[in-house]
């Protein structure tokens, strides 16, 4: 069965002379989640692309969908990529709501009519909230790692400076920018959400959002999983003001109420190319539904 395996799709194995031991995570099958909106969103597309190619069982869905509520009743994980969510404070990266602008809904066909809907604050952001303290999980990407804001999680936008009013603002472009390259990052692979990965790794990073952890993240059950180190991180391409990125953490996960919210800063799917980074997202599907364990 091994070897079957091993020749039709790529899964490698190992013989060793005696079972496991010590701390691990016990999953079980796990019902996804993927978000997209009317009209389409790119990278929605792109992971979708890749659930199906690594035979992920999942679902497509809508606002409409997520404002009904109950959720935790039809999912275990939702995944919001880059772009889903765009707000202002946590990560630096505001903006509206999605791609994509107004839609008059007499222009849509019937069948469509169900994916019109914008994520709100009033309807979609309560029944998010109560899906993940009740014990389901959220994994963000990108611009969507900005419902950090919503979840309390205590997390703020590290590559920020001090403005004539002594208040926090986004480091201008002249200072910082780094639209699309590779960037060397640390990793915490003792942490469930990069089992299996080395501890440093290339990210797409486009701009990305980057974290600081306040004070009380440790106790707000607030991790740093993946964070830039050093005055030079690029491995790839070009970037601006790359010294500005010591120290601000890419990856972070939090533990809110029952459930789990993953933040994954960097494009770790980029368009379906970062083979490097897959793990970080499909690691963050099972995490929060998984269970510890001891192998005895």
């Amino acid at each position: 069965m091994l070897q079957k395996a091993a020749k039709e799709i790529g899964v490698s194995s190992y013989a060793v002379a005696s079972a496991p031991k010590g701390d691990a995570m016990k999953l079980k099958p796990i019902r996804i989640g993927l978000y997209d909106q009317y009209g389409g969103s790119m990278p929605s597309g792109w992971t979708r692309w890749l659930f199906e190619q690594y035979e992920f069982p999942f679902t497509v869905v809508y606002p409409n969908n997520l404002d009904a509520g109950d959720l935790k009743s039809k999912f275990d994980v939702i995944v919001f990529t880059d772009g889903a969510i765009r707000r202002g404070g946590a990560t630096g990266r505001g903006g509206g709501g999605g791609f994509g602008g107004a839609v008059n809904p007499e222009s849509v066909p019937d069948e469509y009519k169900e994916r019109l809907g914008r994520i709100s604050d009033e309807k979609t952001m309560p029944a998010l909230k109560k899906f993940v303290e009740s014990g389901g999980s959220i994994v963000t990407i990108g611009s969507s790692t900005s419902i950090a804001e919503v979840f309390g999680i205590p997390v703020k936008s590290y590559l920020t400076e001090k403005g004539p009013d002594g208040k926090d603002r986004p480091l201008p472009g002249e200072k910082f920018y780094i639209p699309g390259s590779l960037l060397r990052t640390n990793l915490d692979n003792t942490n469930p959400l990069a089992y299996g990965m080395n501890s440093q790794v290339d990210v797409v990073f486009d701009n990305s959002p980057v974290f600081r952890l306040e004070p009380t993240a440790e106790m707000k059950k607030t991790n740093a999983v993946g964070w830039f180190a050093g005055p030079e991180t690029l491995s790839s391409g070009w970037a601006w003001g790359q010294q500005y990125l010591d120290g601000g953490t890419a990856i972070a996960e939090a533990t809110v109420g029952e459930g789990k919210v993953v933040l994954l800063g960097p494009e770790v799917n980029f368009r379906d190319q970062p083979h490097g980074t897959y793990k970080l997202l499909f690691n963050g599907l099972y995490y929060g539904s998984a269970k510890a364990a001891t192998l005895q």
